[in-house]
């Protein structure tokens, strides 16, 4: 039996169309997006057998369809859904949403700082004037140094520094409750153990993957953040290229900076940064500091399933 009905993107319309037009259904499924997490909580909370399918399976899917159209989108996904031809995303709990909407804001502010600092050191150079390498407060104390009040620079310069001072304080802020939040979790502590991870990585790691057991294997970790390389098999060819870069971006970028910590900036030894620095002497630096995350990704989880913690090497290995 099927019926076609219209109802606004909210909760309590999507429940009220579907307790009245279908009160006996098995499941309810709905494309991933930018409110499907807020749906998917919201008609779990009303005891609805809600699932999220991944986006571009479900394009994959509806794209031999002649026409294009709501309608004909809206029962495509209902036959994936009743013939069980999907894949099923995992939702987030609502407390790893909340840190990691702080974690995002975090990285925006970090970026935003980025390029104040940037532009500013751009318009000093178009001035002869070369600023030494500082964040932050150092930063704006240096800039004062070179570009006095009397200078050509100093009314352009200013409102920068007023703006960057702004965002360092708040960045500040968010760093403290990411410690605090950090401290508080068992887990993120132990992930914290591991080489070249420190406390921001560990905890986007914690609430970006969110439920360890969602992977039968970590190996498949790597392949979830895009630190695998793409396939394409065909007949008697078979090419591996470059990483899908899929998944979320921003761990996968701490990661990939974790990974270039620990080979290039930990003094301390381990089994892991031996590893990658005779790949690096093979497959170059790039490909290394990939792989190394990669790596990285595997042993996180490892540790957070196993309740384990880091295990350094006692000795340098060739």
């Amino acid at each position: 039996m099927s019926f076609a009905s219209r109802a606004k993107s909210n909760p309590g319309a999507l429940s009220e169309m579907l307790r009245k037009r279908a009160p006996f259904a098995e499941r309810i499924g709905f494309e991933t997006g930018a409110m499907s997490s807020w749906l998917w909580h919201e008609i779990k909370r009303i005891d609805l057998p809600v699932v999220c399918i991944d986006a571009r399976h479900a394009k994959a899917a509806l794209s031999v369809r002649m026409n294009k159209s709501g309608e004909n989108d809206a029962r495509g996904l209902a036959e994936l859904v009743r013939i069980g031809w999907y894949k099923e995303v995992k939702v987030k709990s609502a407390e790893s949403q909340q840190v990691r909407s702080l974690l995002v804001t975090r990285s925006r502010l970090v970026e935003i700082r980025r390029d104040l600092e940037n532009q500013i050191r751009a318009m000093l150079k178009e001035h002869g004037l070369l600023l030494e390498r500082a964040i932050g407060s150092m930063f704006r104390r240096k800039v004062s140094e070179l570009v006095d009040s009397g200078h050509a620079l100093w009314d352009v310069i200013q409102p920068l520094l007023s703006i960057h001072e702004h965002v360092c304080k708040e960045q500040e802020k968010l760093d403290k409750q990411i410690a605090v939040l950090a401290r508080a979790d068992e887990t993120t502590r132990r992930l914290m153990t591991v080489a070249g991870i420190g406390v921001v990585t560990a905890l986007t790691f914690r609430h970006t993957i969110d439920d360890p057991t969602r992977f039968s294997s970590a190996t498949n970790v790597g392949a979830c953040l895009g630190l695998t390389p793409r396939r394409k098999q065909s007949g008697e060819s078979d090419i591996n290229g470059k990483t899908s870069r899929r998944g979320d971006r921003l761990l996968r970028t701490y990661l990939f900076e974790a990974a270039s910590v620990l080979q290039y900036r930990t003094k301390k030894w381990c089994s892991l940064k031996a590893w990658g620095l005779r790949l690096a002497k093979r497959a170059g630096t790039k490909k290394a500091q990939v792989a190394v995350a990669r790596k990285l990704a595997v042993i996180l989880h490892c540790i957070w399933v196993d309740g384990t913690t880091f295990e350094w090497s006692a000795n340098k290995e060739a």
